[in-house]
């Protein structure tokens, strides 16, 4: 199945992100044999009567050339609204907003399944298959047609139980305040879902008016019961129940089905001012019945990617997910590339969309995420609690082909949500980490409409607190979306490096919020160092390293705005005295300069007028390795011999930097 999948995915990996073309064949071979092996198992199982689900894999489209290919894809542009081909250009950033992916199933191929006597369940444009009801005979009548490529099962899951605690609703615990700058009028607003939005600063986005306004979401889960007052500011776009085909993404029958579903919506798109705050609670939202929490097949695959294709459809620009596929697949299946719903997700992904799925709770016994979290450009969400340590339960990486995952974490223990009963509760997993995590890119998404899933997955994983030094625990880690957002930060600077005997005149400064009245501080100081906020948003360290002083620490300079904080780690090192070296001085044919065993490894000489111009630069061609020597012949990079008068001598090394003045005569 994993050479068949690429062949028709034609996927590629940039910086370890699938890609996905848009040049793939037209016709691919059928697989030998045709009937998947863990299918024929199956059906030596069953009775000649039983009926077994299976995706039937096609090998075209029924388009055989290129002409024939670009017509359609031309057709499909032209039918497509306005709205969608601005989003396609802005999400995909790709200059074929359509391809082979957004072309139908062929319908004659249906209708010959039909002939059959098969029953069609879902169709899938993205994977060119369907998935049909089929009985031992059926399967084998299907497998000997010439345009069917491969035969297997579909996939069942289900997801370990989730702790839920109900609360009485007249003896709410108190809001659990977290160190913040925010005043407790704003903290008390947010209620008891305080903490699991500031874990990520998600706050912090709102007082500046980022609600998640114009972000669509889409949510595949089990059923939602709508109504409660927790729901009454909900911008449903539109429902569709998988499961039982029909309008209302609910069960009718069971108001438990819908316990899960309703959890997860209160918890991303929840409103109920000073009781609970949802991450995105101005969102627009679709909502996708997919799981069936009472059989013993909970979630079949094909209904997750056809509600992942109808969300596509309805311009969904995030789908949070919390299934888990771990009774199903292996561990050598956790590749990116094989499982049919991590395909898909990461299909939706090429379409625009980003997909947050939730890492899994499988840590004491499979162990390991679970499809769809396993996609190369899935964003894989594990569970911390409120002080940002994992979650026992918490399902951890690596991917089978080594990468690391989860991607972040959110909170997801104890985390403030509805139930289907409409009242409070406190309830843990990763699959209410997942829609925190997704509400907070739902913010940034509303910054930054142009934004390419890609684009939003690097700003989370670069703004969290591990990633400098990610493990397959935490992924990255807790991400900021304050500092994702860049309205504000302390700009970046390079590591300080000062040599003992030394002084230091460093200055930092600040970038955005112009209006805003900030307090610059530092911590973590060496002894003797001083720091001044100079008031002008900038702030300065002055320090004098003593001479018998080696050491190395990280300081932090913050930057406190009123209703929040911004912190820089900077790396700060005192080195041995410099035993660099250049002569003589003055010199007339040649210049001397001499690298000390302390100084590091050379990195870099340069050698510039007193007006700053770049004379000479390659060192290479005439370094002593013996003697750590490097002779400059008094030619500049072209060969030329250079004038007389001051130069400016700069040597960099692994550990420091030296500039001296010399004379030539």
């Amino acid at each position: 199945m994993k050479i068949f999948l690429f062949v028709i995915l034609s996927i590629f990996l940039s910086n370890g992100i699938a890609v996905f073309s848009a040049e793939q064949p037209l016709v691919i071979a059928a697989k030998t044999p045709r009937i998947n092996v863990q299918l024929e198992n199956s059906l030596h199982s069953i009775s000649l009567d039983e009926k077994i689900k299976v995706w039937v894999f096609f090998t075209d489209k029924g388009i055989f050339d290129n002409r024939t290919f670009k017509s359609t894809i031309d057709n499909i542009q032209q039918k497509a609204s306005a709205k969608t081909l601005t989003r396609r250009l802005n999400r995909t950033k790709k200059a074929e907003l359509f391809d082979f992916y957004d072309i139908p199933v062929n319908q004659d191929y249906i209708n010959q399944l039909k002939s059959i006597g098969v029953e069609i369940v879902r169709q899938s444009r993205w994977l060119n298959a369907v998935s049909v009801r089929a009985n031992k005979h059926s399967v084998q009548s299907i497998a000997d047609l010439p345009f069917v490529a491969e035969i297997k099962q579909v996939a069942t899951g289900r997801r370990e139980p989730d702790k839920v605690e109900l609360l009485n609703n007249l003896e709410l615990p108190d809001v659990f305040k977290t160190n913040t700058v925010l005043p407790d009028s704003v903290i008390e607003w947010y209620g008891n879902s305080f903490n699991q939005l500031n874990l990520t600063k998600i706050p912090t986005l709102h007082q500046f008016g980022y609600t998640g306004e114009g972000v669509r979401i889409a949510l595949l889960d089990a059923g939602f019961e709508l109504g409660f007052p927790v729901f009454s500011n909900l911008n449903l776009i539109d429902q569709y129940d998988f499961v039982d085909n029909d309008p209302i993404a609910k069960d009718e029958n069971s108001a438990t089905e819908n316990r899960h579903g309703t959890l997860v919506l209160s918890t991303i798109a929840g409103f109920v001012p000073d009781n609970l705050i949802g991450p995105a609670y101005d969102a627009e939202f679709l909502l996708a019945r997919t799981e069936y929490v009472g059989s013993e097949t909970e979630v079949e695959e094909d209904n997750w990617v056809a509600a992942a294709e109808w969300a596509a459809d309805l311009e969904a620009d995030i789908i949070s997910t919390s299934l888990g596929y771990f009774d199903w697949y292996d561990y050598s299946d956790i590749d990116g590339n094989t499982a049919i719903i991590t395909i898909a997700a990461d299909l939706a992904v090429s379409r625009g969309i980003a997909v947050f799925s939730s890492a899994g709770n499988e840590r004491a016994g499979f162990h390991y995420i679970t499809p769809p979290a396993d996609g190369d450009s899935v964003i894989a969400v594990g569970s911390v609690d409120s002080t940002g340590i994992i979650a026992g339960s918490s399902s951890a990486g690596p991917t089978y082909d080594g990468r690391i995952k989860p991607d972040i974490v959110s909170m997801g223990v104890s985390v403030f949500a509805v139930s289907n009963t409409g009242g409070y509760a406190y309830v843990s997993g990763t699959s209410f980490a997942a829609p925190l995590a997704a509400g907070a890119g739902a913010l940034l998404l509303q910054m930054y409409p142009d934004w390419t899933p890609i684009d939003l997955r690097q700003a989370l994983i670069e703004s969290a607190d591990r990633y400098d030094n990610p493990d397959n625990l935490y992924g990255y880690g807790l991400p900021n979306v304050f500092k994702a957002s860049q309205l504000f930060y302390i700009d970046p600077v390079d590591p300080i490096i000062v040599v003992a005997g030394d002084s230091l005149n460093f200055t930092f400064s600040v970038t955005g919020l112009i209006d805003s009245v900030l307090i610059l501080s530092a911590a973590n100081l060496p002894e003797g160092a001083v720091f001044v906020d100079n008031g002008d948003r900038t702030a300065t360290i002055r320090y004098l390293a003593p001479t018998n002083t080696i050491e190395s620490r990280i300081i932090q300079i913050t930057a406190e705005f009123g209703v929040g904080t911004y912190t820089l780690d900077v790396s700060f090192s005192v080195v041995p005295q410099a035993k660099i070296a250049v002569g003589p001085n003055p010199f007339s044919d040649s210049l001397a300069i001499f690298i000390g065993p302390d100084d590091g490894r050379l990195a870099e000489i340069s050698i510039f007028t007193v007006n700053g111009e770049k004379v000479w630069n390659n060192f290479t061609d005439n370094y002593n390795e013996i003697t750590a020597t490097v002779i400059w012949d008094c030619e500049n990079n072209d060969g030329t011999k250079v004038a007389s008068g001051p130069y400016f001598v700069v040597v960099h090394t692994e550990r420091l930097t030296r500039k001296f003045k010399v004379l030539k005569r």
